[in-house]
């Protein structure tokens, strides 16, 4: 992912209204702020009885200590909801809803924030209907959380949020237009994240980015961007991003740089790379070490402007996708991608890929090694041509192919495109009418008999009782169970499923010419 970004230049449009109120803010010694912006009475204490009608009055209060802000349901209110407080250790500052009905909505109106939350730490987000569909093509977010030379911050939770119609610019990094977008902004202090959790909520109709954490503490020679005078490297800590749906998105789906140790799990992404003149993934790390990507199903990727499910990019090290699915992406399953920079040390193992066009696994430029991809399951059905493995360079692609079952079936084609000595080595995988492959790639062409060929997954794409391809892998350390459950054993199957051969619905064989 690592192509020129071509933003969209905005139109000329009057000044938009600033988060906050130019009034000097006071402080409020209310434990809770309500607001109603429905609400028509000419007292406003923030009371129960007498909430705030608008987000500015909010803005203006210098709020103590784990105060609160509770946004009547079913209320709508226009603006920028930009509080000035903090939390603390048992104390978070907690925004969310009161009442009944549906989640209250803050519509941006246009501005570039909609929920901005800058230089705090321990606070909360949750059940609110956020929306910025107005000037659309400027640039905005639905979340923002931003610290700029701030040090460390520490604590932040968003859940049960409704992020929709977020009609940005086709910008992205620590000031693009995003869904929610964590952004480490500044160069004067040292300024990280810890201990974030982005888990349950749904991104829908945003341009361009999904959900992304981006900064400008990012400096180290293994990326096309580095810049020796600038901020040093100095990755966010302890970030999950779980639970989340995502649909139709202009351009990526989420994007993890600058971060050590993050997870990302259970996460459903339909439709990305729809609206961008860049190029863009459904899920991927640039620039960050450590990160596990678990339990994910991405599909509706569009164009070849990457359009993959996934992506292993530049400046990454200990990169780990294991246990996902990808289907229907018209740029296809896999992007390993060093342009300028480097990466090594990443492991793809025990991932689904069905109906996945284009390109299997696309190397891009650069060099790279120490890429391990086994135990996947690629099905390429009716209609569908992919290149299994694309080299359009003749760098070194330190990429091994073990114990991978890769079938083709129907009319299309796939087939490898490898260069020579640049480094791919295949052994003991599965190769069902498949073309190209390196003149002695070990392993079998045998029918694996994968059950339920185009039925729901991660159900389907087993092997069958009496498969070729049962206990016919060689071990690979480092895993106990595959994306089923099921424990691997010594010998392992060849593919993404472990277990004992099952009864399942099967098609027909598969025909070898």
């Amino acid at each position: 992912m690592t192509a020129v970004i071509v933003a969209t230049a905005a139109l000329s449009l009057p000044a938009l209204s600033a988060p906050a109120s130019a009034a000097a803010p006071h402080a409020s010694s209310r434990a809770v702020q309500y607001v109603d912006c429905s609400a028509t009475g000419s007292r406003q204490t923030g009371s129960v009885t007498a909430p705030w009608q608008s987000l500015d009055r909010v803005n203006r209060l210098e709020l103590r200590t784990g105060s609160q802000i509770r946004l009547r349901r079913s209320t709508r209110c226009t603006g920028t909801l930009a509080p000035d407080g903090s939390g603390a250790p048992g104390r978070p500052m907690v925004i969310g809803a009161y009442g009944t009905g549906a989640k209250p909505v803050i519509d941006g109106g246009g501005n570039p924030e909609t929920l901005l939350l800058k230089n705090t730490q321990w606070v909360e987000a949750s059940d609110l209907s956020i929306t910025n569909s107005g000037n659309p093509g400027g640039n905005k977010r639905g979340v923002r959380v931003q610290l700029e030379d701030y040090g460390t911050g520490t604590h932040y939770r968003l859940t049960g949020l409704d992020i929709h119609d977020i009609r940005g610019d086709d910008t992205k990094g620590t000031t693009g237009s995003a869904g929610i977008l964590f952004s480490v902004t500044g160069s004067a202090k040292p300024t990280r994240f810890d201990d974030v959790e982005v888990s349950g909520n749904t991104v829908t109709g945003v341009d361009r980015e999904g959900i992304y954490f981006g900064s400008t503490w990012n400096n180290r020679p293994v990326h096309g961007d580095y810049d020796p005078d600038g901020p040093a490297y100095l990755p966010s800590t302890r970030v999950v991003v779980r639970g989340n749906t995502l649909k139709d998105l202009a351009g990526d789906g989420i994007v993890m740089t600058a971060t050590d140790g993050a997870l990302v799990e259970h996460n459903r992404l339909d439709g990305f790379q729809r609206r961008s003149a860049g190029y863009n993934a459904g899920m991927w790390p640039w620039n960050a070490d450590n990160t596990l990507f678990q339990y994910n199903e991405v599909s509706g990727g569009e164009t070849t402007r990457d359009g993959m499910a996934y992506d292993v990019d530049e400046g990454t090290f200990g990169t780990v996708f294991q246990y996902n699915v990808s289907h229907d992406n018209a740029g296809g399953f896999f992007l390993v991608c060093t342009a300028t920079g480097t990466l090594s040390d990443a492991v793809i193992r025990y991932n689904v890929s069905r109906d996945d066009h284009y390109r299997g696994i696309e190397t891009c430029s650069g060099s790279f090694d120490d890429v391990r991809a086994h135990n996947n399951t690629v099905y390429i059905g009716e209609g569908v041509s992919q290149t299994v493995v694309n080299e359009n360079t003749d760098n070194r692609h330190g990429l091994t192919l073990t114990n991978n079952i890769v079938v083709k079936e129907g009319t299309g084609t796939a087939t490898f495109a490898l260069r020579d000595s640049t480094g791919v080595s295949l052994s003991h995988n599965t190769l069902v009418n498949v073309t190209g492959a390196p003149a002695d790639p070990g392993g079998s062409t045998a029918d694996p008999l994968l059950t339920d060929r185009t039925g729901a997954l991660p159900g389907g794409l087993r092997l069958r009782q009496g498969s070729p391809a049962i206990g016919a892998g060689t071990p690979v350390p480092g895993v106990e169970r595959d994306l089923y459950g099921n424990a691997v054993t010594d010998p392992p199957n060849v593919g993404a499923y472990a277990g004992r051969g099952v009864a399942g619905r099967v098609g027909p064989p598969v025909p070898v010419p």
